[in-house]
């Protein structure tokens, strides 16, 4: 696992420890690294073993889910110099729900002081760290704040209208990728895992974001829409024009 090669993954060429690096680092994974599960929806096991990840998605220069892009982003980041702890979250479904408690698997990252949520594996996410500060931050198509709950609990939210949508519930309590492995059998194979029961591969674009279904692509540019039909005989060259 080389250092240099997972920043030529994301076009880099040097990073420092500090603020406008881990923007850099997370908004060029962002537009480079896509969020996808296509060994989930082909029956193929992911194990939570760092270099199997490296070579999945530095080398094969495949994508992931949560818990493969954010524990290999938290090992560059560490690599690099930067201070982190791997924490788990639970997905907001809608205003009345939530998926399986802790499923989601992301980083804190400590600089100059100041803790961010540095989240690479949430599909239509910021594109920059966020603090836990609740200072808001505009990432040039959405803002989004972390507000305390309550001892270590926080919620990661976003500006909708006039108001704001809690996304993910974390807890800063520190957890290790060992840890996550009845989780990721969870999303892996129950049926009421998201990733279970379709196909999705989505990563965002320098003016808005692609997602590519079993049977639809998506453009988003700027806030706009365009839906196209997908069908089987279309899809890798789709896959392989937007993502590869």
């Amino acid at each position: 696992m080389k250092v240099e090669r997972y920043l030529e993954r994301v076009n880099i060429n040097h990073v420092q420890i500090d603020l406008p690096s881990l923007q850099l680092l997370q908004q060029k994974h962002m537009l480079h690294i896509p969020f996808e599960n296509l060994d989930i929806s082909q029956k193929k096991w992911i194990d939570l073993n760092l270099e199997k990840m490296y070579d999945k998605i530095i080398i094969r220069k495949r994508g992931g889910l949560c818990f493969e892009l954010n524990p290999l982003f938290n090992w560059l980041l560490t690599q690099l110099g930067f201070t982190t702890t791997l924490i788990t979250g639970t997905v907001a479904i809608d205003d009345n729900g939530w998926g399986k408690e802790n499923t989601h698997l992301t980083n804190l990252v400590k600089v100059d002081e100041t803790t961010y949520l540095a989240d690479v594996g949430f599909g239509n996410s910021s594109h920059f760290p966020i603090p836990l500060s609740g200072e808001v931050v505009d990432d040039g198509f959405h803002r989004y704040r972390i507000i305390h709950r309550k001892n270590q609990i926080y919620d990661l939210q976003q500006a909708i209208g006039k108001g704001w949508k809690t996304q993910i519930r974390f807890s800063t309590e520190p957890r290790t990728l060992s840890e996550y492995e009845p989780l990721s059998t969870f999303i892996q194979t129950d049926p009421r895992s998201p990733f279970a029961n379709h196909t999705l591969v989505t990563m965002a674009t320098n003016d808005g974001r692609v997602t590519l279904t079993k049977d639809s692509l998506v453009i988003t540019k700027h806030h706009q829409k365009k839906v196209f039909d997908v069908n089987e005989e279309k899809w890798n060259h789709l896959y392989d024009s937007y993502f590869t």
